[in-house]
């Protein structure tokens, strides 16, 4: 009240008030709220008023209660029971708020008050959802992460068993020789999997709340600090039983899943097929020219590392398999990352200050003011701009509009937008313009650069999307606009049209106007030739030193403070910058969490891959060196051969990326936003590069054991 309202009240004074009903002067019928700004084109008065006195008996901070529009100030007293005045505003709490709202409220509507609303905000926070759409949003995502986490640890549990079952296949064989049954076989690879669960799982689950309990501690801070959410409301780790039985079932479905072609497959194999190993070489007579193109372009450890692949068969392609799933689980869940981070910035609008003051004490628009000159002299402010913005109209017709502006009416709002010499000197030069252009055009024009760039959201078929839309097609001769009640028309020359300024104030872009810069000097002339009343704001925009965000505004306020009247005012979008990058740190801790686990994922999968698969192999590493081949052709030989298992997996992994890519930006449009789909090339070239690095690194390092082993013993060990 003191600082926007210029009225000081002290503790222990009696004030009077008149209470009563807003209402407009020319609809006494049609009460008025908090959420009805003032505005004073539009006469108002109190209905029946009642003269009230009240103590005052402390003072406190704004209420979140109130918006920031509103007419008035929240004042807290007791509610009186003779005489309760205007009809109450009951907020009710409920003890079981149900898991089907929208089945359990309006029934309760009806028993309590037809009127009565629901706080969905409330309500999401404690699991039911009101709204059908955000029921689905969190729904697919939900599904989407399960899908992917499942479909990353099946295969990664599938490996294990099929590498498994590969390499003790003799084992199998030799139970099946004694009198082991098909069903008996199945059930014990279906049984080595529930006992591998049996300890896994309960491991898991409290990995799982550990981690959560340890996350939620880290982001309480941030999540207090939101302005929408309360600080007195933290946030808990909550053990939800339904949550941990549908996390154990899918872990047990997701084994048996795994588990389940290994077992059928150790279920159907025969004595002879496990002595005799049968499909361990199946070559065609396609394979040799692959393995002869190799040959040619690498020498003969290209063609040994094609060779090798070919003949480990089923080994290779669970191996290229997955590795392209890894591929596919990273570049997906890093793919709907970049679209959520670009998602949350087609909502922001971008500040170009870090505060801005307004000061009515002198109508002059050439003086400085004594406030702006003490703002411009603090140490944490970095630099300064002060815009002269007049609201005006301007005449549409004959004017090459854009087609997005078609059908606007005869008349549209304009801001002109006055600075100094200096910073009108320096937008000139940086869009090219030089200043012998803007010379006073002839027939007493006021010369300007027409801004001609809206940031604008487009409606197409019902989606949303924001771009930068044009104002004019063409430049116009002139410019007839509109100042004042009285609304003479001036005449300004567009000398120039620029796309970029580099003015503090957003509303150049963001303001939905035909903006026009003009040099200051111009403006006393055409505030001057303007009759009537005049709406403009003479505001200092200023940008904080880094890192002294907070110590500017704190200045700014004490000068406030200084100046309290209600020509003094200031804004600072700081706190809305940090609430946003607050809350998309928070989205990014989940989201970078969850790649994380996918990565972890992919790279134990990889590595029980490749250290099993050269595991083998040991025997026909022996052979190639007991006939001569060194270690410098060895490596050579590994190192082509991780070669094609990259270039293998991202044959497979790459097309089936896009496409999932394609499908979830597909399902994502189908709300209200729409932004256009990119090919994420850098970030699928850098999964193939680092996929090829890590495999190239695994199978060295596996190796590393097999070189170091006898020859001869090697040879003489059986399967």
């Amino acid at each position: 009240v003191a600082y926007n309202g210029g009225v000081e009240i002290e503790l222990g004074q009696t004030i009077t008030l008149q209470t009563g009903q807003r209402v407009l002067q020319e609809s006494p019928d049609q009460p008025l709220n908090q959420n009805n700004p003032y505005d004073p084109e539009q006469p108002e008065t109190i209905a029946d008023p009642q003269p009230r006195n009240y103590t005052v008996v402390g003072i406190m901070e704004r209420s979140d209660l109130e918006p920031r529009w509103s007419p008035g100030y929240t004042a807290i007293t007791a509610r009186s029971e003779t005489n309760p005045g205007v009809d109450p505003v009951v907020y009710v709490k409920l003890k079981h708020s149900g898991q089907r709202p929208q089945e359990d409220f309006p029934q309760l509507q009806i028993k309590l008050y037809p009127a009565a609303g629901v706080n969905n905000n409330v309500l999401r926070f404690r699991g039911p959802f009101w709204e059908n759409s955000y029921f689905a949003m969190v729904a697919s995502a939900a599904t989407l992460t399960l899908f992917i986490i499942i479909t990353g640890s099946v295969f990664l549990i599938y490996n294990a068993f099929a590498i498994s079952l590969t390499e003790r296949s003799r084992q199998f064989g030799i139970l099946a020789s004694v009198g082991a049954t098909s069903r008996q076989k199945f059930w014990c690879v279906v049984q080595e999997g529930l006992m591998i669960a049996l300890a896994a799982i309960p491991l898991g689950v409290l990995a799982g709340i550990c981690g959560m309990a340890v996350t939620l501690r880290v982001i309480n801070p941030m999540l207090q600090s939101l302005e929408f959410l309360s600080a007195d409301v933290p946030f808990h780790t909550v053990v939800s039983f339904p949550a941990v039985a549908l996390t154990v079932l899918c872990s047990i479905v997701m084994i048996v899943l795994a588990c389940w072609l290994p077992a059928l497959k150790a279920a159907r194999m025969t004595p002879i097929q496990a002595i005799r190993q049968p499909q361990k070489v199946k070559l065609k007579r396609r394979h040799r020219f692959f393995s002869i193109a190799a040959g040619k372009l690498w020498g003969v450890e290209g063609e040994l590392a094609v060779k090798n692949i070919q003949r480990s068969g089923r080994k290779a392609g669970l191996t290229i398999l997955s590795l392209a799933v890894s591929l596919i689980l990273f570049t997906t869940v890093t793919s709907v990352m970049t679209m959520m981070i670009q998602a949350v910035g087609m909502t922001s609008q971008d500040e170009l200050a870090d505060a801005w003051v307004t000061d009515y004490s002198s109508h002059s628009i050439i003086e400085e003011k004594p406030s702006f000159t003490q703002l411009r002299q603090l140490t944490s402010v970095a630099g300064t701009q002060r815009i002269t913005q007049v609201y005006a109209a301007v005449h549409t017709q004959n004017l090459d509009l854009d087609d997005y502006w078609s059908g606007i009416g005869e008349e549209y709002p304009a801001l002109l937008f006055a600075v100094d010499d200096e910073t009108y000197a320096r937008i000139l030069a940086e869009n090219q313009i030089s200043e012998a252009m803007m010379a006073d055009p002839a027939n007493g024009a006021i010369p300007g650069i027409l801004f001609n760039r809206y940031r604008a959201q487009i409606t197409e078929n019902g989606k949303k999307r924001y771009a930068d839309v044009p104002f004019l097609k063409s430049m116009p001769e002139t410019l007839k606009i509109s100042i004042g009640d009285a609304g003479e028309m001036l005449t300004i020359k567009p000398m120039a049209l620029a796309s970029d300024m580099d003015l503090y104030s957003s509303e150049i872009v963001y303001g939905g106007n035909l903006a026009v810069l003009i040099p200051v000097s111009n403006l006393n002339t055409l505030l001057t030739e303007a009759k009537g009343s005049r709406s403009y704001s003479d505001k200092l925009y200023l940008r904080a030193v880094p890192g002294q965000q907070e110590t500017m505004i704190q200045q700014i306020d004490e000068i406030g403070k200084q100046n309290l009247t209600h020509s003094f005012s200031w804004y600072s979008p700081v706190q809305n910058q940090r609430e946003d990058k607050t809350l998309l740190t928070i989205v990014s801790i989940f989201i970078y969490g969850f790649i994380t686990l996918i990565c972890m994922i992919c790279l134990v999968n990889v590595i029980n891959t490749i250290s099993t698969n050269i595991g083998l192999r040991r025997k026909e590493f022996a052979m190639l060196r007991s006939v001569g081949m060194d270690e410098k052709k060895f490596n050579r030989m590994i190192r082509l051969e991780s070669l094609f298992y990259g270039l293998g997996a991202a044959a497979i992994g790459i097309p089936v990326s896009l496409y999932l890519i394609t499908l979830l930006h597909y399902n994502l449009m189908q709300g209200s936003f729409w932004f256009s789909f990119t090919m994420p090339w850098p970030m699928m070239l850098g999964g193939v590069a680092v996929l090829m690095l890590m495999v190239m690194t695994m199978m060295s390092y596996a190796t590393r054991k097999v070189r170091k082993e006898n020859i001869i013993e090697t040879l003489k060990e059986e399967e």
